[in-house]
């Protein structure tokens, strides 16, 4: 149906505005670990599977305006998983699993930090498949954003190079 421009000068004369999509200016993906030492939080779609300690981070920042009302995540995994844990099993948790077993649903009230970005982040558990995933998400109805990434054993993984210390001359702490 097409609004005639008298009945959209009548809506805007009673209070009502024409619906406005909210608009993503910008996005991240970033995978975040502890090894060697150090934290690191890299911007790759490439994830070692570490149990308990590898973890997967998305953010998208919103146009100023409106808050959304509502946003939808969704997690596919490239194969199964045999157990959620709790969120399988949790209905206040506001994540719902398919019947296949491949893809978690998180609906949520989006909130907003003062330059409008919101943001989420999984981490890797025992049991989890390595391959292809994604994760969608989607503002009041409207994908916003799609990150496609690899989950991968540790020996299959690029890690970054440990940072070597610098030689000492043998007189600088009185060794000999």
């Amino acid at each position: 149906m097409r609004a005639s421009l008298p009945t959209i000068a009548l809506l805007l004369a009673c209070g009502a505005t024409p619906a406005t999509a909210v608009e993503m200016v910008d996005s991240l993906f970033q995978v975040t670990y502890h090894y060697a030492g150090d934290d690191e939080a890299l911007n790759d779609t490439l994830v070692p599977l570490l149990p308990d300690n590898a973890c997967y981070n998305w953010y998208a920042r919103l146009a100023a305006g409106d808050a959304p009302a509502t946003a939808t995540e969704t997690l596919t995994l490239p194969v199964a998983l045999a157990d959620w844990g709790t969120l399988a099993t949790d209905t206040e948790d506001g994540i719902e699993i398919s019947a296949d077993g491949k893809v978690a649903t998180r609906t949520f009230t989006p909130e907003l930090d003062a330059d409008g970005w919101f943001s989420h982040s999984w981490c890797v558990a025992a049991g989890d498949p390595v391959g292809a995933h994604s994760i969608a998400i989607a503002v009041d109805g409207k994908i916003l954003v799609t990150y496609d990434f690899q989950v991968v054993l540790p020996e299959d993984y690029p890690w970054p190079a440990i940072t070597q210390p610098q030689p000492r001359e043998r007189s600088v702490d009185h060794s000999w």
